[in-house]
């Protein structure tokens, strides 16, 4: 193998900086470009300064923190923060594709440095990914979601008027599906994670099937608890908007409670108060923003997992599900790694017959669910870090000394 030395740019803390570690353990890490970030060795003095004139910051600093990845790899610029204050202006795109530039020029004047490959997520670097790519740099994009979700957003919101404040500008969806298309032709390899995600990238202009490696992301870093389940209590996690199916859900619940009223269907995370208030949702029960012990209780205690999405990359809370052992329900664009009627069912989407259907099966068979349940945890440990690290190492060691 030749001196392969992959640079990786990423924005926020994504995946825990899953990437950078696996790469650097792999003796393959040339540098990981990313925004406010501190190595473990803690903030320099500009980060303890601004941790002490703002002290939530501290609350970040864990998050923040690159494990695994020596300090002299680090290339953190705070200039992609500032920049991603573009969104109270501009829409939420167009201010990510301005941090993406804000990224760019921080890393521009150092250049590729000896670098041969880019890992990128969805775009992160901006111009940089072109500027590599005309050095002879081979680009590697993580296409984090399905490219139709606003899209399929927009449609939502159609369907479901006033559940949310605004409907996606058809110029949102175009400038969005620009950027997605520019991506697709200038990358020499399409990580995906799921065969959902294919899918949709198949429909973009420039598309090369024979780039694409499907590589579910896989459980990383969650805290396992053991519990007793409570029998028929069923869990959604996630922001609750249109695009993970929450009007679906809702329906289910209401079909479940005519049925099986001891079923009950919680609903972990962000909900806007408009959308609580709606009566469609009565038979839901809002838990609202929950933190990582809360989660991982609720995981604990949860007999069924639910998330009926229409649009996902691939669902990290489905792979905490079936880390917990939770018999899951789901749709195949939550691009799970679930097998329809093993580690739980998965049902067509925008159909909360069906959904309710899924659930009842698992919480009145309590054999189905014991066998759906060691099936779930059976998987998730095909799943883990080090597997997925080890397929995702070797898509990168495919790269050298061939054309994509």
């Amino acid at each position: 193998m030749s001196d392969m030395r992959v640079m990786v740019i990423q924005q926020g803390a994504r995946r825990n900086y899953t990437y950078a570690r696996q790469l650097e353990a792999a003796g393959l890490l040339h540098s990981v470009v990313t925004d406010a970030a501190w190595p473990e060795s803690g903030p320099g003095l500009a980060g303890r300064l601004a941790i002490g004139l703002v002290p939530r910051l501290s609350r970040t600093l864990g998050r923040r923190t690159v494990h695994g990845v020596p300090g002299v790899r680090l290339r953190a610029s705070a200039l992609p923060n500032l920049a991603s204050l573009s969104r109270r202006i501009v829409h939420e795109e167009r201010a990510y594709a301005i941090a993406d530039e804000a990224l760019a020029l921080a890393n521009r004047w150092r250049g590729l440095d000896g670098a041969s490959i880019v890992v990128n997520y969805q775009g992160n670097g901006g111009s940089f990914l072109d500027y590599a790519k005309r050095k002879g740099a081979k680009i590697v994009t993580d296409f984090i979601i399905t490219p139709k979700y606003l899209e399929i957003e927009r449609d939502e919101q159609a369907r479901w008027p006033e559940w949310e404040a605004h409907v996606t500008p058809q110029a949102v969806i175009d400038f969005y599906r620009r950027r997605v298309s520019h991506l697709v032709q200038i990358s020499d390899v399409y990580l995906c994670p799921s065969q959902a995600v294919v899918r949709d990238l198949a429909e973009l202009p420039g598309f090369v099937a024979d780039r694409v490696r499907v590589l579910p992301y896989g459980v990383s870093g969650m805290a396992l608890h053991q519990g007793v389940p409570v029998p028929g209590r069923v869990l959604f996690a996630g922001a609750a908007g249109l695009r993970k199916g929450l009007p679906y859900l809702a329906n289910a619940a209401t079909v479940l409670k005519r049925v099986r009223p001891d079923v009950q269907i919680v609903v972990a995370g962000q909900v806007a108060d408009t959308v609580r208030e709606r009566p469609e949702v009565r038979d839901l029960t809002f838990l609202g923003v929950l933190d990582r012990q809360q989660m991982a209780d609720e995981f604990a205690r949860a007999d069924v997992f639910c998330l009926p999405s229409l649009a996902e990359g691939s669902a990290t809370s489905i792979f905490e599900a079936l880390a917990n052992g939770l018999p899951v329900v789901t749709t195949a664009s939550s691009g799970s790694v679930v097998t329809d009627g093993v580690e739980g069912f998965i049902v067509p989407e925008r159909d909360g017959e069906r959904i309710a259907k899924a659930i009842l099966a698992i919480v009145s068979d309590r054999a189905k669910r014991m066998s759906m349940s060691q099936a779930a945890s059976a998987t998730a440990q095909r799943y883990g870090d080090d597997a997925c690290g080890e397929a995702f190492v070797a898509a990168i060691k495919d790269l050298d000394g061939r054309g994509a």
